[in-house]
């Protein structure tokens, strides 16, 4: 990741016009944000119901491939056509890939170590999928949806990467983007992108430290930076491919099942499993809710215990009136190895640089993770000088930032026509007002920005 980013600001919008999209591409959920001729950026509803947060999943068992929300609501009578998860597969060795016993898939080799996703067609015959396929599917998708919204084809496409991604795994993005017809495609970090949309069109906070931390539904990204005239100067950073909101889920799925077998007598889960981790999924949202308030400008904690009651007969009609009851603080004991695992992240990030906790006067909180009270707890136990910061929608924070970077290239008149031009180079360098940009051109259609 580059050192210094110039945060986008003083757009020419008449320039931009409604031509720029940003997209987070999720392990386990997508956000796409695009500019308006209103001169305002806003988030896509990706699924036909208007959610603008489309899950990650694929499913094969029609003719016509399906995403989204549709594929978990059916995924209990299609395991065997469901893919997911594929971010954490993509551009990596078959080798170093940690097998997850959730996968409704399998993976093998190719005879590069290359991984292959097996799964099957609305036939029920095998199907062999590269990872980049199945992005290239939720990417297209996500396409189709913002051209709809917008009532144009959508050519350039901003698509963003974890800091920790190795050029590898950034090369399988673009080649999956370029699967879904996209003409054009840069990749911005998404610590990067999660930032612009706190600063952009806002008083930027010069001469202050921050810590960005972005807990996504699969990935860990931590990035600690300096604003200093008007730009995002990377300090350090670190990360966790293996750590995200999902995480708790299946901590809380192994919680209940062990309970409903245990004292319930009930056994099926396995035939079950999406469903019950499902639920973990809301419950985990429910205790994450009213977590403070304040009170004569004093933060009180607000139903530390609160709980939530599980209802047994959802496994097994035969047990009315039969509940397990789960507190917050239960979900906090639970989920001690895992906190302990993100505060190692944390201090990685710290550590490399020889920080000091009292020298972070901010932090800005990403990702749908970042709701979890125990997450804020532990942050505050860390940095208690802190302000932590979630005016933006944790959610859509790094798909709004991405699309305001692509107004940003979109406004640099100079920038933008050589982008238009540039197939058939392999390197251009062209000045504009915030310095020196390098478009390195990994195939015939697809570039990613670098600044220096």
């Amino acid at each position: 990741m580059n050192s210094s980013w110039e945060i986008p600001n003083n757009l020419n919008w008449d320039q931009i016009k409604d031509d720029a999209i940003g997209i987070d591409l999720g392990t386990t959920r997508c956000c796409c944000a695009v500019s308006r001729k209103t001169n305002k950026i806003e988030t896509v509803a990706l699924e036909n119901t208007g959610e603008r947060l489309l899950p990650s999943f694929v499913g094969y068992d029609e003719k016509n491939v399906k995403c989204g929300q549709i594929v978990i609501d059916r995924i209990n009578n299609h395991l065997n056509s469901t893919v997911f998860d594929v971010k954490r597969v993509i551009g990596r060795k078959f080798s170093d890939i940690v097998v997850d016993l959730s996968w409704t898939f399998s993976l093998r080799s190719d005879n590069n170590d290359n991984p292959l996703i097996e799964t099957t067609d609305h036939c029920g015959n095998l199907i062999i999928l590269s990872p980049n396929d199945v992005s290239a599917t939720l990417l297209k998708h996500i396409k189709t949806k913002s051209e709809e919204f917008q009532g144009k084809k959508l050519k350039n496409v901003i698509v963003t990467v974890p800091a920790v991604f190795t050029d590898r795994q950034c090369e399988k993005t673009i080649e999956a983007a370029n699967l879904a017809q996209f003409d054009s495609v840069t990749l911005l970090p998404e610590p990067v992108a999660a930032a612009f949309s706190y600063f952009f069109d806002r008083e930027i906070p010069n001469n202050s430290n921050m810590l960005l931390f972005d807990l996504g539904g699969g990935t860990l990204d931590v990035c600690v930076f300096r604003i200093f005239n008007d730009k995002i100067n990377i300090i350090s950073k670190s990360g966790d491919s293996e750590i995200g909101g999902r995480n708790f889920d299946i901590i809380l799925f192994h919680y209940f099942k062990q309970k409903l077998e245990n004292e319930f007598n009930i056994n099926n889960i396995d035939k079950n499993k999406y469903k019950l981790l499902s639920k973990c999924q809301k419950i985990k949202e429910v205790l994450s809710a009213a977590y403070d308030y304040r009170h004569e400008g004093v933060k009180i904690a607000f139903f530390r215990y609160y709980f939530f009651s599980f209802d047994v007969s959802d496994f097994d009609t035969t047990k009315d009136n039969a509940f397990i009851k789960i507190t917050r603080e239960k979900l906090e004991q639970l989920s001690h190895n895992c906190v302990e695992k993100i505060k190692t992240t944390i201090n990685m990030a710290l550590n490399d640089k020889n920080i000091q906790p009292n020298e972070i006067n901010s932090i800005l909180l990403v990702g749908g993770g970042s709701r979890m009270p125990l997450i804020k707890k532990l942050l505050h136990n860390i940095f208690p000088y802190a302000e932590q910061r979630m005016e933006i929608n944790p959610d859509e924070a790094v798909a709004k930032g991405a699309a305001y970077y692509a107004c940003h290239l979109l406004s640099n008149t100079e920038l933008n026509d050589q982008i238009q031009d540039s197939s058939e180079v392999e390197e251009i360098i062209a000045e504009s007002n915030s310095g020196k940009e390098i478009l390195k051109n990994y195939s015939n259609f697809d570039h990613s920005f670098t600044k220096s």
